[in-house]
């Protein structure tokens, strides 16, 4: 039997991870107090610090959308108590049989803050999105697609149950390289049709071929920006089936330890679209008086979207998307 547990946040720093191959995961690193992280090299030029905050720099916090009203889930490896998530009523339920939903792997907890923190050292993509948290992976490397099956389809009994109140985007850190699964293909292309916008990682593996489920046609595949802001991060998978590319290379975000770590791979890359995505639905909700299609919120994200010159298309598939001109589509501006 799946147990069902509600947190009303009070609520992550960590030892480095390696990236998981079924799960998608980050290498996160940690940050001192003068804002270094472990990996970097001894010595560095002062005279050029790394700016620890400069994904956030592509997508102002300073916005009229923020995701009030939109429900997103993360189906990942689970979420801890953290201030970024304080105030936030959040949801969760375990398919590994842990027992809890509590993130022992550091990233679950790393890309809800990219999804949403609230703003303490750091503001999420749509820090006034509900979160629900499935957590599909313990860390033991030897969850499957049955896991992650049975999250999405207990998110659209929920949306059965709950027809005003629905869950409109899925962040699903989850990946493989070869093969695939019919039953989890069925309930994606169901949850698809049936509204929910789905964002997977395309992969941390520098070759073309987006993994799946990322590499299907109803689900948005993300590839990674590295830092520079001009190239696509050396790790990440790239193919014809990418829909954007994010920030995916030493991103900051809260650690499952409660501090914060700085987060490298596709799945934090997802996790900016995710909220995008979220920011979408928000606007087209207000907009059409229903909740959207996917279509018509993957439709929104395109129109925002900007190439990055340089790269082909096969490594950001319609750009990075331009929170600003999102807005503007719904005629919400400062």
């Amino acid at each position: 039997m799946k147990r069902l547990f509600v947190l009303f946040a009070l609520f992550g720093l960590s030892v480095s991870v390696m990236a998981d191959p079924m799960l998608l995961g980050p290498t996160n690193l940690r940050i001192s107090d003068d804002g270094d992280f472990s990996a970097a090299p001894k010595e560095q030029k002062e005279e050029d610090p790394f700016d620890n905050f400069w994904a956030y720099r592509l997508y102002p916090p300073l916005k009229n959308l923020k995701g009030k009203g939109v429900k997103v889930a993360v189906a990942d490896s689970g979420i801890v108590s953290h201030t970024e998530f304080n105030g936030k009523h959040i949801m969760g339920q375990d398919f590994t049989m842990s027992g809890s939903f509590t993130d022992i792997k550091n990233h679950g907890t790393g890309v809800a803050g990219i999804i949403g923190a609230r703003g303490v050292q750091f503001t999420g993509i749509a820090p006034q999105a509900s979160l629900v948290v499935y957590k599909i992976d313990d860390g033991s490397r030897l969850i499957g697609p049955q896991a992650v099956t049975s999250a999405i389809n207990t998110l659209l009994t929920y949306n059965e149950e709950h027809p005003d109140d629905k869950i409109t985007v899925l962040n699903l850190s989850y990946g493989v390289s070869a093969g695939g699964s019919i039953p989890l293909t069925n309930a994606i292309n169901k949850a698809h049709d049936s509204g929910v916008t789905i964002v997977c990682p395309a992969g941390n593996y520098p070759f073309p071929g987006v993994f799946y489920p990322g590499k299907l046609s109803t689900v948005i595949a993300v590839s990674a920006l590295s830092a520079d802001g001009k190239n696509i991060y050396p790790q990440s998978s790239y193919g014809p089936e990418v829909d954007f590319i994010a920030p995916g290379d030493k991103v900051f975000t809260a650690a499952a330890d409660g501090d914060y770590t700085l987060m490298s791979g596709t799945s934090a890359a997802a996790g900016f679209v995710s909220g995008a995505a979220a920011l979408a639905v928000e606007g087209l909700k207000k907009k059409l008086g229903r909740y959207p299609t996917v279509q018509e919120v993957k439709d929104s994200l395109k129109k925002a979207a900007v190439k990055i010159p340089g790269l082909p298309d096969i490594a950001q598939g319609n750009g990075m998307i331009d929170i600003r001109k999102l807005e503007k589509q719904f005629s919400v501006t400062k």
